[in-house]
């Protein structure tokens, strides 16, 4: 074989396994089987389309560890996303302040707000902001125990009920398991 004809051979050998290359190649192996997404009742999708939106305070009860309660007066509104985004915001007045004070709990703002990023469990149907310095779970941090003897901490869970009324039960718990903030809320948009 002449040179050329060498020179002229390796080129459309080069061209040739280039073009193999860009080829679509067929799947390997078969694509696996998923379930369907579940959307029905009780489901993540419907939760998170059921908390969706803008709410309003109608009533809002603080209770201590021992399960005495009191009626706080304050103004609220709750905020959700599609994106897990999730805005609570309480503006209590001088006799909602005086309340909290009578179970132990000083707020020296009249307005309580906690924003973050929520995630939702449809099974036990709890609401938890999750984040670096609230998503940890541990009993053992003494900084974050005291952050939680906070009723309205970000490092609570939110347990949420939606009544049959179209309200909606929002409610954090102590740590021995009794509720410590239960808010009443209504859709407004």
């Amino acid at each position: 074989m002449s040179r050329r004809h060498a020179s002229a051979f390796a080129v459309v050998l080069a061209l040739s396994s280039t073009a193999i290359g860009c080829a679509t190649a067929s799947p390997r192996q078969r694509p696996v089987a998923v379930g369907e997404v579940d959307t029905g009742p009780g489901s993540l999708s419907a939760a998170r389309q059921q908390l969706e939106g803008h709410w309003t305070l109608l009533t809002l009860a603080m209770f201590d560890e021992d399960g005495r309660r009191v009626d706080v007066d304050a103004t609220g509104s709750l905020t959700s996303d599609a994106f897990g985004g999730l805005t609570i915001e309480f503006r209590m007045t001088d006799a909602g302040r005086q309340s909290l004070e009578s179970l132990g709990i000083v707020s020296p703002n009249p307005v309580i707000s906690t924003t973050g990023r929520a995630v939702i469990e449809p099974r036990q149907q709890q609401i938890t902001y999750v984040g670096a310095d609230f998503a940890k779970q541990g009993g053992l941090d003494a900084g974050l125990a005291a952050k939680r003897a906070n009723p309205f901490a970000l490092e609570r869970i939110r347990y949420y009920t939606f009544n049959a009324d179209g309200s909606m039960k929002l409610a954090t718990r102590h740590d021995n398991g009794r509720e410590a903030a239960v808010s009443i809320w209504k859709r407004s948009s």
